[in-house]
């Protein structure tokens, strides 16, 4: 029955409750820490502030705020939501597991990793831990890769080199695999000589992540009936905001549309009579369209969800657009789920691309997913405090699944909230281009929409220091251990206990992952890792509950 007694017999205060997440210390304990744990103050952290809260921390992420609203318009209502039910379905039977492992035998210190190998064996605990760093440290790539697109698209445009990365995608990602390497070095100093600080940051980055979120959430229900910002359409294709200040086909206004899809036949004519239309050659989709403005955030109240419902899955390079009358493909591929429809269109890429915005990905339903897993993982981040719980094999699984159920309510709430708040074609301009280059979730924050912009960007960076300062000391440990001979190296520390080489091998493997420069391309990538790490602890599971090993007897009895 001491499993299911009180957390604490008395009620804590604020002031308590405050101090502990003040204090809270997102690094896993050193094999050394359980040495000293007579010099170390007891073990107090419950399930709230020991795992709960940063489980919440690490789950939430950049992906949320500059990916979503992209994929649910894309992908559509339906399928997004089946995306991210897949993904946030992964990541609860592996809590499970998780929880299970948690709960055989007494909780050890030193985090997820030593609780692994030491109740399955250092053979699984070697290979999760393996790939729980390289999962980590390409995290931290990602992070960073995804902090330095939201200055670039939504805080500074201006400090862009090598000209207008708007008009060009690939100049910026030269942009990012170039500020990305600056932002790594920097983080890398911080974390060399301020760990300190670095455990700081982790309240800052949650406090940071919950206010956005409940900002979008407020804002979404206040603008129930949308809000007044609007972005020019011709026809049904949606246009850039670059070039022209009125959306109209005035001639004699020298900032109109016409002046973009137009060109005189006779140089240096300046007549301006209404029926000179033989003295410009114009695009043919221009001249049988009219342009007009469309409400970006239509609301709930709009009946806009029914346009967000059928998935729009192109090709690189296609024009985004609303048109339902051009040739459509569609297949249908019986490996997987994939037996949604995909739908591509065909366009000659050829033609000018005057202010139309195109699909700068080739986009499908297991893209989406390989895109969006990693926003669901940062389950194992309430176990690396496992040597600071008052109560492991209690708080570990209550705390685990806990935020693994309200982040996936959270995410999958988001899906439908968003179909139902935005116009589908402003979502599917990924870069809010439309709009001059704003985040598509900052249209309906409350109070302020500058506040989603500056919270996704300190928990990003808040999310990358942790996780450059978290692989480190995993694979230090693994490589202590001695179960991988060629890892040893990567044992040493320096004269202040800090993993300098294990340090420098995780600052190279992120920095490859940046110089990726594209965050589409980094997350998959980060995906297969997790995914494998995951299968481990849910194999070790299963094959522990089939064999039926003497040692393997969790008292958490919901699992798999």
């Amino acid at each position: 029955m001491y499993l299911y007694s009180e957390e604490i017999t008395d009620r804590p205060t604020a002031s308590t409750l405050l101090s502990k997440m003040a204090n809270y210390n997102f690094l896993p304990p050193t094999q050394e820490d359980g040495a000293d744990a007579k010099a170390q103050p007891k073990a107090n952290l419950g399930t709230l502030t020991g795992v709960y809260l940063p489980c919440i921390q690490n789950i939430f992420g950049v992906i949320l705020f500059i990916r979503m609203v992209w994929i649910v318009g894309t992908a559509g209502v339906p399928l997004a939501f089946i995306v991210v039910f897949i993904c946030c379905a992964v990541t609860f039977c592996t809590s499970i597991s998780l929880s299970a492992i948690a709960t055989n035998g007494i909780v050890p210190g030193g985090g997820s990793y030593f609780m692994i190998s030491r109740s399955l064996g250092p053979e699984f605990g070697g290979a999760v831990g393996v790939l729980f760093f390289l999962a980590t440290a390409i995290a931290g790539a990602m992070y960073i890769t995804g902090a330095v697109e939201i200055v670039l698209n939504y805080i500074s445009s201006d400090i862009a080199l090598f000209g207008d990365f708007r008009s060009n995608k690939d100049i910026l990602y030269h942009n990012i695999r170039i500020y990305g390497t600056i932002l790594l070095l920097l983080s890398a100093v911080i974390v060399f000589i301020g760990v300190k600080f670095v455990s700081k940051v982790a309240p800052v980055a949650l406090v940071c992540v919950i206010l956005s979120i409940l900002s979008i959430y407020v804002g979404v229900f206040i603008n129930y009936e949308g809000t007044d910002d609007e972005f020019c359409l011709l026809g049904n294709r949606i246009m850039s905001s670059a070039g022209y200040k009125h959306c109209t086909k005035n001639k004699s206004d020298p900032e109109s549309l016409h002046h973009i899809f137009c060109k005189r036949k006779v140089e240096g004519d300046i007549r301006i009579a209404d029926d000179y239309d033989s003295d410009w050659e114009c695009d043919e989709y221009y001249k049988n369209h009219e342009p007009k403005m469309e409400r970006a955030v239509p609301g709930i109240y709009s009946g806009i969800l029914s346009q967000n419902i059928k998935p729009r899955f192109y090709e690189k390079d296609d024009i985004i657009t609303l048109d339902e009358d051009r040739k459509l493909f569609s297949c249908v591929c019986l490996a997987c789920l994939q037996s949604l429809i995909l739908l591509t269109a065909t366009y000659d890429k050829s033609s000018p691309k005057y202010t139309n915005l195109f699909i700068d990905i080739s986009t499908s339903f297991t893209f989406f997913v390989a895109i969006y897993f990693p926003s669901c993982t940062g389950i194992l981040a309430g176990s690396n405090r496992s040597g600071d719980l008052k109560d492991g094999q209690k708080s570990i699984p209550i705390g685990t699944i806990a935020a693994q159920l309200t982040t996936s309510f959270v995410y999958l709430s988001s899906v439908v909230l968003f179909g139902a708040t935005f116009n589908n074609l402003f979502i599917r301009d990924k870069f809010g281009e439309c709009k001059g280059g704003q985040l598509a979730v900052t249209m309906v924050a409350w109070p302020y929409p500058f506040l989603i912009v500056v919270g996704s960007l300190l928990s990003t960076m808040g999310a990358a220091l942790q996780s450059l300062t978290s692989a480190p000391r995993l694979i230090q440990a693994i490589s202590k251990d001695g179960i991988i001979p060629f890892l040893n190296p990567f044992a040493a520390i320096d004269s202040r206990g800090e993993p300098v080489r294990a340090l420098g091998l995780t600052l190279l493997i992120a920095w490859g992952a940046i110089l990726i420069g594209n965050l589409d391309f980094i997350a998959p990538i980060l995906t297969m890792f997790f995914l494998m790490c995951y299968m481990f602890v849910n194999l070790a599971c299963t094959l522990q509950s089939l064999l039926r090993t003497p040692n393997w007897r969790p008292r958490f009895k919901f699992y798999h």
